[in-house]
């Protein structure tokens, strides 16, 4: 053989054996079946389709009582039982069990001077603030016609001692500009922005508009336009506090009609009424509510039935939206002491209110 039919053989030899190794190669490799296909697509398909989980609604609930007033008899009493938390006793766990808890405050808090006894000038002395702790009590309004009962002075010991005691307040400040800022409080990262207002009397209860003094937020419509408007950009939701009315009769005044009905169409979802002491009717309006007068919530005006009678609101919300109000009637006993109405006592109260029912649903 010569060199030249060697070196074809050899060569053959080598492509037979390469041709082998490449086959076996071929036939080992994995292969892709229709079912690796499909899940594949599957799992493409639903990276792309897989929408955002839905946000978990913020559910809360805000209970509201009336005037709670802590001098004259009430202070007599209280410190007769040597017992700052007189008052709150029978009606504490209604409020605790709520994620928000208001009350009107109608007396300041001031440490000068002896204890009121008698008469219309109030003031509470400061160790009857545990009573709103105990009850857990996280923001009052300052908007009524007894905030500046002791003054200035009085106005500025009430707010800073609130804060001490870790209590918001709402319609009052250190200036025009504060009296007419949102307290701004949050429940589950829900911004929740306060406005209360009160009448004026124009002898001493009136705005120092131009001073920068301790000031109230008084009932001026337009005002209280802006300042709607103005929290609405900065929270969630805003709630309203009125603090207005003609005392003893259970009809709403012209006044506090347009009032409500103005801040609602500003942008308000609740309106807190206070200041008639005694139980006024509810509106529903522009599918917002308006519950025009609390009535007395802590007070010593025992001089008739009505004026012993309030109702706490248990509001329940969700998000930025009331979706019941469920009443709960209170009568108030021996000059300071709020107890829960008996089912008897409770329809009187209600009637007067014109609700069929204790819950109104939305």
């Amino acid at each position: 053989m010569n060199i030249f039919k060697y070196k074809l053989l050899i060569l053959a030899f080598l492509i037979l054996i390469i041709g082998t190794v490449v086959n076996y190669t071929q036939k080992n490799e994995p292969v892709e079946t229709n079912n690796d296909i499909k899940d594949s697509a599957a799992s493409s398909s639903a990276g792309e389709d897989t929408a955002p989980a839905e946000k978990t609604p913020v559910e809360f609930t805000l209970v509201a009582g009336g005037d709670v007033m802590l001098s004259r008899h009430v202070g007599t009493k209280i410190r007769e039982a040597d017992d700052s938390i007189l008052p709150f006793r029978k009606i504490a766990d209604t409020f605790k069990e709520a994620d928000i808890a208001f009350v009107n405050l109608e007396a300041p808090f001031y440490d000068q001077g002896p204890p009121v006894t008698e008469g219309m000038i109030f003031k509470a002395e400061p160790e009857t603030i545990a009573g709103l702790t105990h009850a857990g009590i996280d923001i009052v309004s300052l908007a009524n016609n007894h905030t500046r009962n002791k003054g200035e002075a009085g106005l500025l010991y009430t707010m800073d001692y609130l804060q001490e005691n870790n209590i918001a307040y709402s319609g009052a400040g250190k200036n025009f500009t504060e009296a007419h800022s949102p307290t701004i409080t949050e429940q589950d990262g829900l911004k929740i922005a306060w406005l209360s207002y009160t009448f004026s009397d124009g002898v001493s209860n009136y705005s120092r508009v131009e001073a920068e003094d301790p000031d109230v937020a008084f009932l001026e419509t337009e005002q209280m336009k802006k300042d709607v408007q103005a929290a609405k950009e900065n929270s969630d939701l805003v709630i309203v506090s009125m603090h207005a009315g003609n005392e003893y009769t259970t009809v709403p005044s012209v006044q506090q009609k347009e009032f409500a009905h103005a801040a609602i169409d500003s942008g308000a979802e609740l309106i807190i009424g206070h200041h008639p002491h005694v139980v006024q009717i509810t509106e529903e309006y522009n599918d917002k509510y308006i519950i025009y007068s609390l009535g007395n919530l802590v007070f010593d005006q025992m001089w008739s039935e009505e004026t012993r009678e309030g109702v706490i609101a248990k509001c329940k919300f969700q998000d930025t939206n009331v979706k019941s109000i469920e009443f709960i009637p209170v009568k108030i006993e021996n000059y300071n002491q709020p107890r829960l109405a008996t089912d008897a006592e409770s329809a009187k109260i209600l009637s007067r209110m014109r609700l069929e029912d204790s819950v109104v649903n939305f």
